[in-house]
C-alpha cells in the first residue's frame, strides 16, 4: 500500500534537508498516538555520514525504529527503509519505506511530498494494513507540521 501526502513550507530546501538527518520533535501529544501509536520525538543518524547505507534513529514514545539510507540527494531527494524496531507491532510489520522529495517554488519556498510504502503480514494482514494506514495519516500530518516549525525557526 502507499500513502502520500504534501506540504508547501516558507523555507528553502537546505533549510528542510538537514531536518531528515538530525530533528527533535516537538512536546505535544495528538490524540492519535495517545491509543498505541509510535510518536517521533527525535530522529538522528547512529551510523554513517547520512549518506546512502547510514542508519537513522527515530525514538518514538514507543521505542526506537532504524531506518537505513537507500537514496540522498541534499537538498532534493531523500529514501529510507525500516530495518528494526522494538515497536510491540513489528511482528507484523511487512515492510515500511519513505520517499521524500523537495522541490523548490518561488518566493523561496518548498514542497515536501512524502511517500510511504507499506504492508502489513502475518494473519492479520488485511487489518493491520489498515491499522497502518490510519497511522501513517497522522505520522505524515505530524511530521509535516514538524518540519514547517523547525524549518521557519
Amino acid at each position: 500500500m502507499e500513502l502520500t501526502s504534501q506540504i508547501d513550507i516558507d523555507a528553502p530546501p537546505d533549510r528542510i534537508f538537514p531536518l531528515f538527518l538530525h530533528a527533535r520533535m516537538d512536546d505535544r501529544l495528538p490524540m492519535a498516538f495517545r491509543f498505541g501509536l509510535p510518536k517521533a520525538v527525535s530522529c538522528s543518524i547512529i551510523q554513517g555520514d547520512g549518506g546512502v547505507g547510514s542508519i537513522r534513529r527515530c525514538i518514538t514514545t514507543r521505542g526506537y525504529m532504524d531506518q537505513v539510507i537507500e537514496f540522498s540527494q541534499p537538498d532534493q531527494h531523500f529514501a529510507y527503509r525500516l530495518i528494526d524496531s522494538d515497536y510491540w507491532g513489528q511482528p507484523f510489520i511487512g515492510h515500511v519505506a519513505d520517499d521524500i522529495e523537495l522541490r523548490p517554488l518561488a518566493s523561496d519556498r518548498t514542497r515536501v511530498i512524502r511517500r510511504t510504502s507499506f504492508d502489513a503480514k502475518g494473519l492479520l494482514r488485511w487489518p493491520g494494513r489498515q491499522i497502518m494506514r490510519l497511522g501513517f495519516i497522522h505520522a505524515h500530518k505530524y511530521a509535516n507540521e514538524n518540519w514547517q516549525r523547525l524549518a521557519t525557526a
